[in-house]
């Protein structure tokens, strides 16, 4: 019946129309409201604007953060950290308006081009790998950009899809700049890596620069 009603729709009403509504049943889908700001409307998401992001603002010592990546659903981030020293770095110039007054437009492959060695006490890689960091090359470049613009006992936030087609390649096991970090065990989450339960299998790793000797 479903069926047969999708297929009267698309041979009776106008196309024009019929892409209206199936872009509007997309939107109601994967968006939701949140204090007049618009937010993507999936788990992982959650996870991190629920639960990540509010222990880390709590937290005083982590004042100057950085978040890698731009886009609408982001918009809303420079609230959250509305009282600490709140940075974007985003490649794409034209995404610079859901950024953050202090923001970058550049890759993250460059960031010490534009801040000191040692000076974030908290970076967000999240969602970036697998969607436009996607070669070794890339990848080592820009996490040891992470490692070099984190003080001593920063943290780095990573996370990616873990399914075959966003994952390049196994990022924690293969990747040399991440094996500079040791792990950071997250409180709220009970671990230091934690998969969220759905089919895009995100997980988030935490990662702690230690004293360098």
């Amino acid at each position: 019946m479903l069926a047969s009603t999708k297929s009267f729709a698309k041979d009776v009403l106008p196309s024009a129309f019929v892409r209206q509504v199936q872009k509007f049943l997309f939107l109601i889908a994967t968006h939701r409201l949140r204090e007049f700001d618009l937010h993507l409307n999936f788990p992982d998401r959650h996870v991190l604007e629920d639960i990540i992001i509010p222990y880390f603002v709590k937290r005083e010592e982590y004042n100057k953060i950085l978040f890698v990546g731009c886009d609408w659903y982001t918009r809303a981030y420079k609230k959250y950290f509305k009282k600490k020293n709140y940075w974007t770095i985003e490649i794409d110039k034209e995404k610079r308006k859901y950024g953050a007054k202090k923001h970058i437009s550049d890759s993250v492959e460059k960031l010490s081009d534009y801040v000191d060695h040692n000076y974030f006490d908290l970076i967000f890689c999240t969602g970036v790998f697998g969607h436009g960091m996607n070669s070794r090359e890339t990848t080592e470049k820009a996490i040891n950009q992470c490692f070099q613009c984190l003080r001593e006992g920063g943290i780095l936030v990573f996370s990616w899809n873990d399914i075959p087609e966003r994952k390049p390649f196994s990022v924690t096991q293969e990747c040399q700049s991440l094996k500079k970090f040791n792990s950071y065990f997250f409180t709220p989450l009970s671990s230091h890596q934690y998969t969220v339960n759905d089919e895009m299998r995100h997980t988030f790793v935490f990662y702690i620069k230690p004293q360098l000797k």
